[in-house]
């Protein structure tokens, strides 16, 4: 895992000062690699990259890359895990191949098989940049950009007069240059969602790159075209066992050390269980532990670890930890979030521990309906079962109702019932179960409209809309946006942000292509079951361990973030009210946190916010 950046000219030949960009852009992402870096200009173009050393350590396995001919070169953040098929593909076509990376298996499969065609050949995590200087003309390609099919790997863009400009980071680009005007409807949804929604990001001007689409430039231009998506469509996967295994098999190579993260729950125990059973050396697994015993999950954890034989290492957190890493944690931001310090703290500790790459349990809940509510959303069971089951006039009737609660008792989660007019009913679902701030508090924290909220609403639902949406609960398209939203656009984004402030490499096994697709092809009504937490996922991991967890209450890996906020509150409170955000709006937002009347995200996000905007 590395740091891109670039700019490419859609006329005439990149400039000095494009060059002195993207040399700002790679100090920008020096902590995404540490271990060198590397930059070519060239024609239109200028690629750099910064090196995070994970297979071939050797100089030869730097970045940029070329081909044998020195006329395709590549920049590459991720790692490609069927490389070494790939690899003996390519050889038997005549290719010579000059290290064992797998970034050398993008240049030469560009030149076999052309943009779409590698694109479809690749299983892993990515986001790269090849240029091709094999032909020139009105029409040649210039440059091919690809992010991986979920979006665990980043990429984000700005076009400035003629010059389109790339990286890994939001920072990075204003760093090259790039404007960094706030954009106002991106932060209306992200009060409203929790997250920034893709392709936009914080400002006006750049632009996320959407999962499983590639970016090519021409002269005159450039254009964007879509891949993949998440399909149900699937018969199930006759051997999910199988499957799994061979995810995180392939998730452990690296010439580096490899860890796991390993919690109370079922996902990041299979992971480390089968990464276990994959090792005849003990795999060393990490555990987050707390003075406060109602959340830390440090003796299940150790019971896993001894099932499983790993060498095993306990990190404890304090609040004092949390109140000195603030500073830190806010520098690291690239986008607004209302989450990820838990992910920056184990990162943390994973670094001081010498481990370079660890596993995640990441994308087991969201791919097998982990959650509590699929089990609504699937049997229609309990009060929001209830909801879902009735017709739409009764549901306006229940929305207005809760509504009205809401605003009366001041009960937030009820105000999210505001979401419902005119919204397709499965988005209007989603924001009830996932909504963040309710409209009007989105609204008055930046002083716009409730019509200017809605809108931007609107606009982070739309690209994502289906033709024939009908007043019916579907499992599969709450999934859908879920992924979409919820998986990409909070937690891998804040997986790779603060994971690679550390300069590590945090690898998804859950969400390998392969297993993504077998788990989406199950039926919904299959993957929950009374009793038991993801019983197919269970099934597949096949251990009594997993299988008992799996059993008891879900329980999902949180720190005493509402404790450490109070006794840090009036620091916190006076951050908040640092930025341009309405400061009574504020205000009341921290007052509501202190009487327990809000979850303690929804101030934390203030504090977010006002350190983002207050770079300018």
């Amino acid at each position: 895992m590395c740091g891109i950046a670039g700019t490419v000219r859609f006329e005439g030949e990149a400039s000095a000062a494009d060059r002195s960009a993207v040399e700002r852009m790679l100090q920008a992402q020096y902590r995404r690699g540490p271990d060198g870096s590397g930059l070519r200009a060239s024609g239109p173009a200028v690629l750099g990259h910064r090196r995070l050393s994970i297979i071939d350590l050797r100089e030869v396995a730097g970045q940029p890359m070329p081909n044998e001919t020195g006329d395709v070169w590549v920049t590459f953040n991720g790692e490609i895990y069927n490389y070494v098929e790939l690899r003996a593909e390519l050889e038997a076509a005549g290719h010579v191949f000059s290290s064992s990376s797998d970034t050398e298996v993008l240049v030469h499969g560009y030149e076999q098989w052309g943009g779409a065609g590698l694109y479809q050949r690749l299983r892993g995590m990515f986001a790269f940049a090849v240029q091709d200087e094999r032909q020139r003309g009105d029409n040649a390609p210039i440059l091919f950009a690809a992010r991986d099919r979920l979006g665990i790997k980043p990429f984000y863009y700005a076009v400035s007069g003629e010059r389109l400009v790339f990286a890994s980071e939001v920072k990075a680009l204003v760093a090259g240059g790039c404007a960094n005007q706030p954009d106002p409807s991106a932060l209306a949804s992200f009060l409203c969602l929790g997250s920034v929604p893709f392709p936009r990001t914080w400002l006006k001007d750049v632009r996320c790159l959407p999962p499983g689409h590639s970016l090519e430039v021409r002269p005159g231009g450039y254009r964007i075209q879509k891949h993949w998506d998440v399909r149900y469509d699937g018969a199930g996967a006759a051997d999910l066992a199988a499957i799994v295994r061979d995810a995180v098999s392939r998730h452990l190579v690296a010439d580096v050390p490899v860890g796991v993260f390993l919690s109370g729950g079922v996902d990041s125990a299979g992971v480390a269980c089968l990464a276990a059973r994959s090792r005849t050396a003990p795999v060393r697994t990490l555990t987050i532990v707390f003075d406060e015993q109602d959340f830390s999950e440090a003796a299940v954890a150790r019971g896993f670890a001894q099932a499983f034989g790993t060498d095993h290492h306990e990190i404890r957190v304090t609040a004092g930890d949390f109140a000195s890493a603030i500073p830190q944690f806010l520098e690291c931001l690239d986008q607004p979030t209302a989450d990820g310090v838990n992910t920056w703290f184990v990162s943390r500790a994973a670094r001081e521990a010498g481990l370079t790459v660890v596993l995640s349990g990441l994308g087991g809940d969201e791919i097998f309906f982990g959650y509590p509510h699929y089990k609504p959303l699937t049997q229609g069971t309990g009060m929001l079962g209830g909801y879902m089951r009735s017709g739409a006039l009764m549901r306006r009737m229940m929305s207005w109702g809760g509504s009205l609660y809401g605003h009366t008792a001041g009960a937030e989660k009820w105000r999210r019932f505001d979401y419902y007019g005119g919204r397709p009913f499965n988005e209007s679902l989603y924001l009830l179960i996932r909504g963040f701030f309710p409209p009007t508090d989105a609204a008055r924290l930046l002083g716009l409209s409730r019509t200017e909220v809605d809108q931007a609403v609107d606009e982070s639902f739309s690209e994502l809309r289906l033709p024939g949406e009908n007043g019916h609960v579907d499992p599969n398209r709450f999934h859908y946006l879920e992924t979409r939203r919820y998986l990409h656009d909070q937690l891998l984004r804040d997986s790779d942000v603060f994971s690679m402030a550390h300069s590590i490499e945090l690898r998804v096994p859950l969400l390998d292509d392969p297993l993504v697709m077998a788990g989406c092809a199950i039926a919904p009504g299959e993957k929950v079951a009374a009793g038991i937490n993801k019983p197919k996922l269970v099934d597949a991991i096949n251990s009594p361990e997993v299988r008992e967890t799996a059993m008891r209450p879900k329980r999902g890996f949180v720190f005493p973030f509402a404790g450490w906020m109070k006794a840090n509150a009036a620091d916190l409170e006076e951050r908040a009210l640092s930025g341009p955000l309405a400061r009574e709006a504020v205000r009341e937002c921290w007052k509501q946190f202190a009487d327990g009347r809000i979850h303690w995200s929804r101030a934390w996000s203030t504090v977010v916010l006002a350190s983002l905007l207050s770079r300018r």
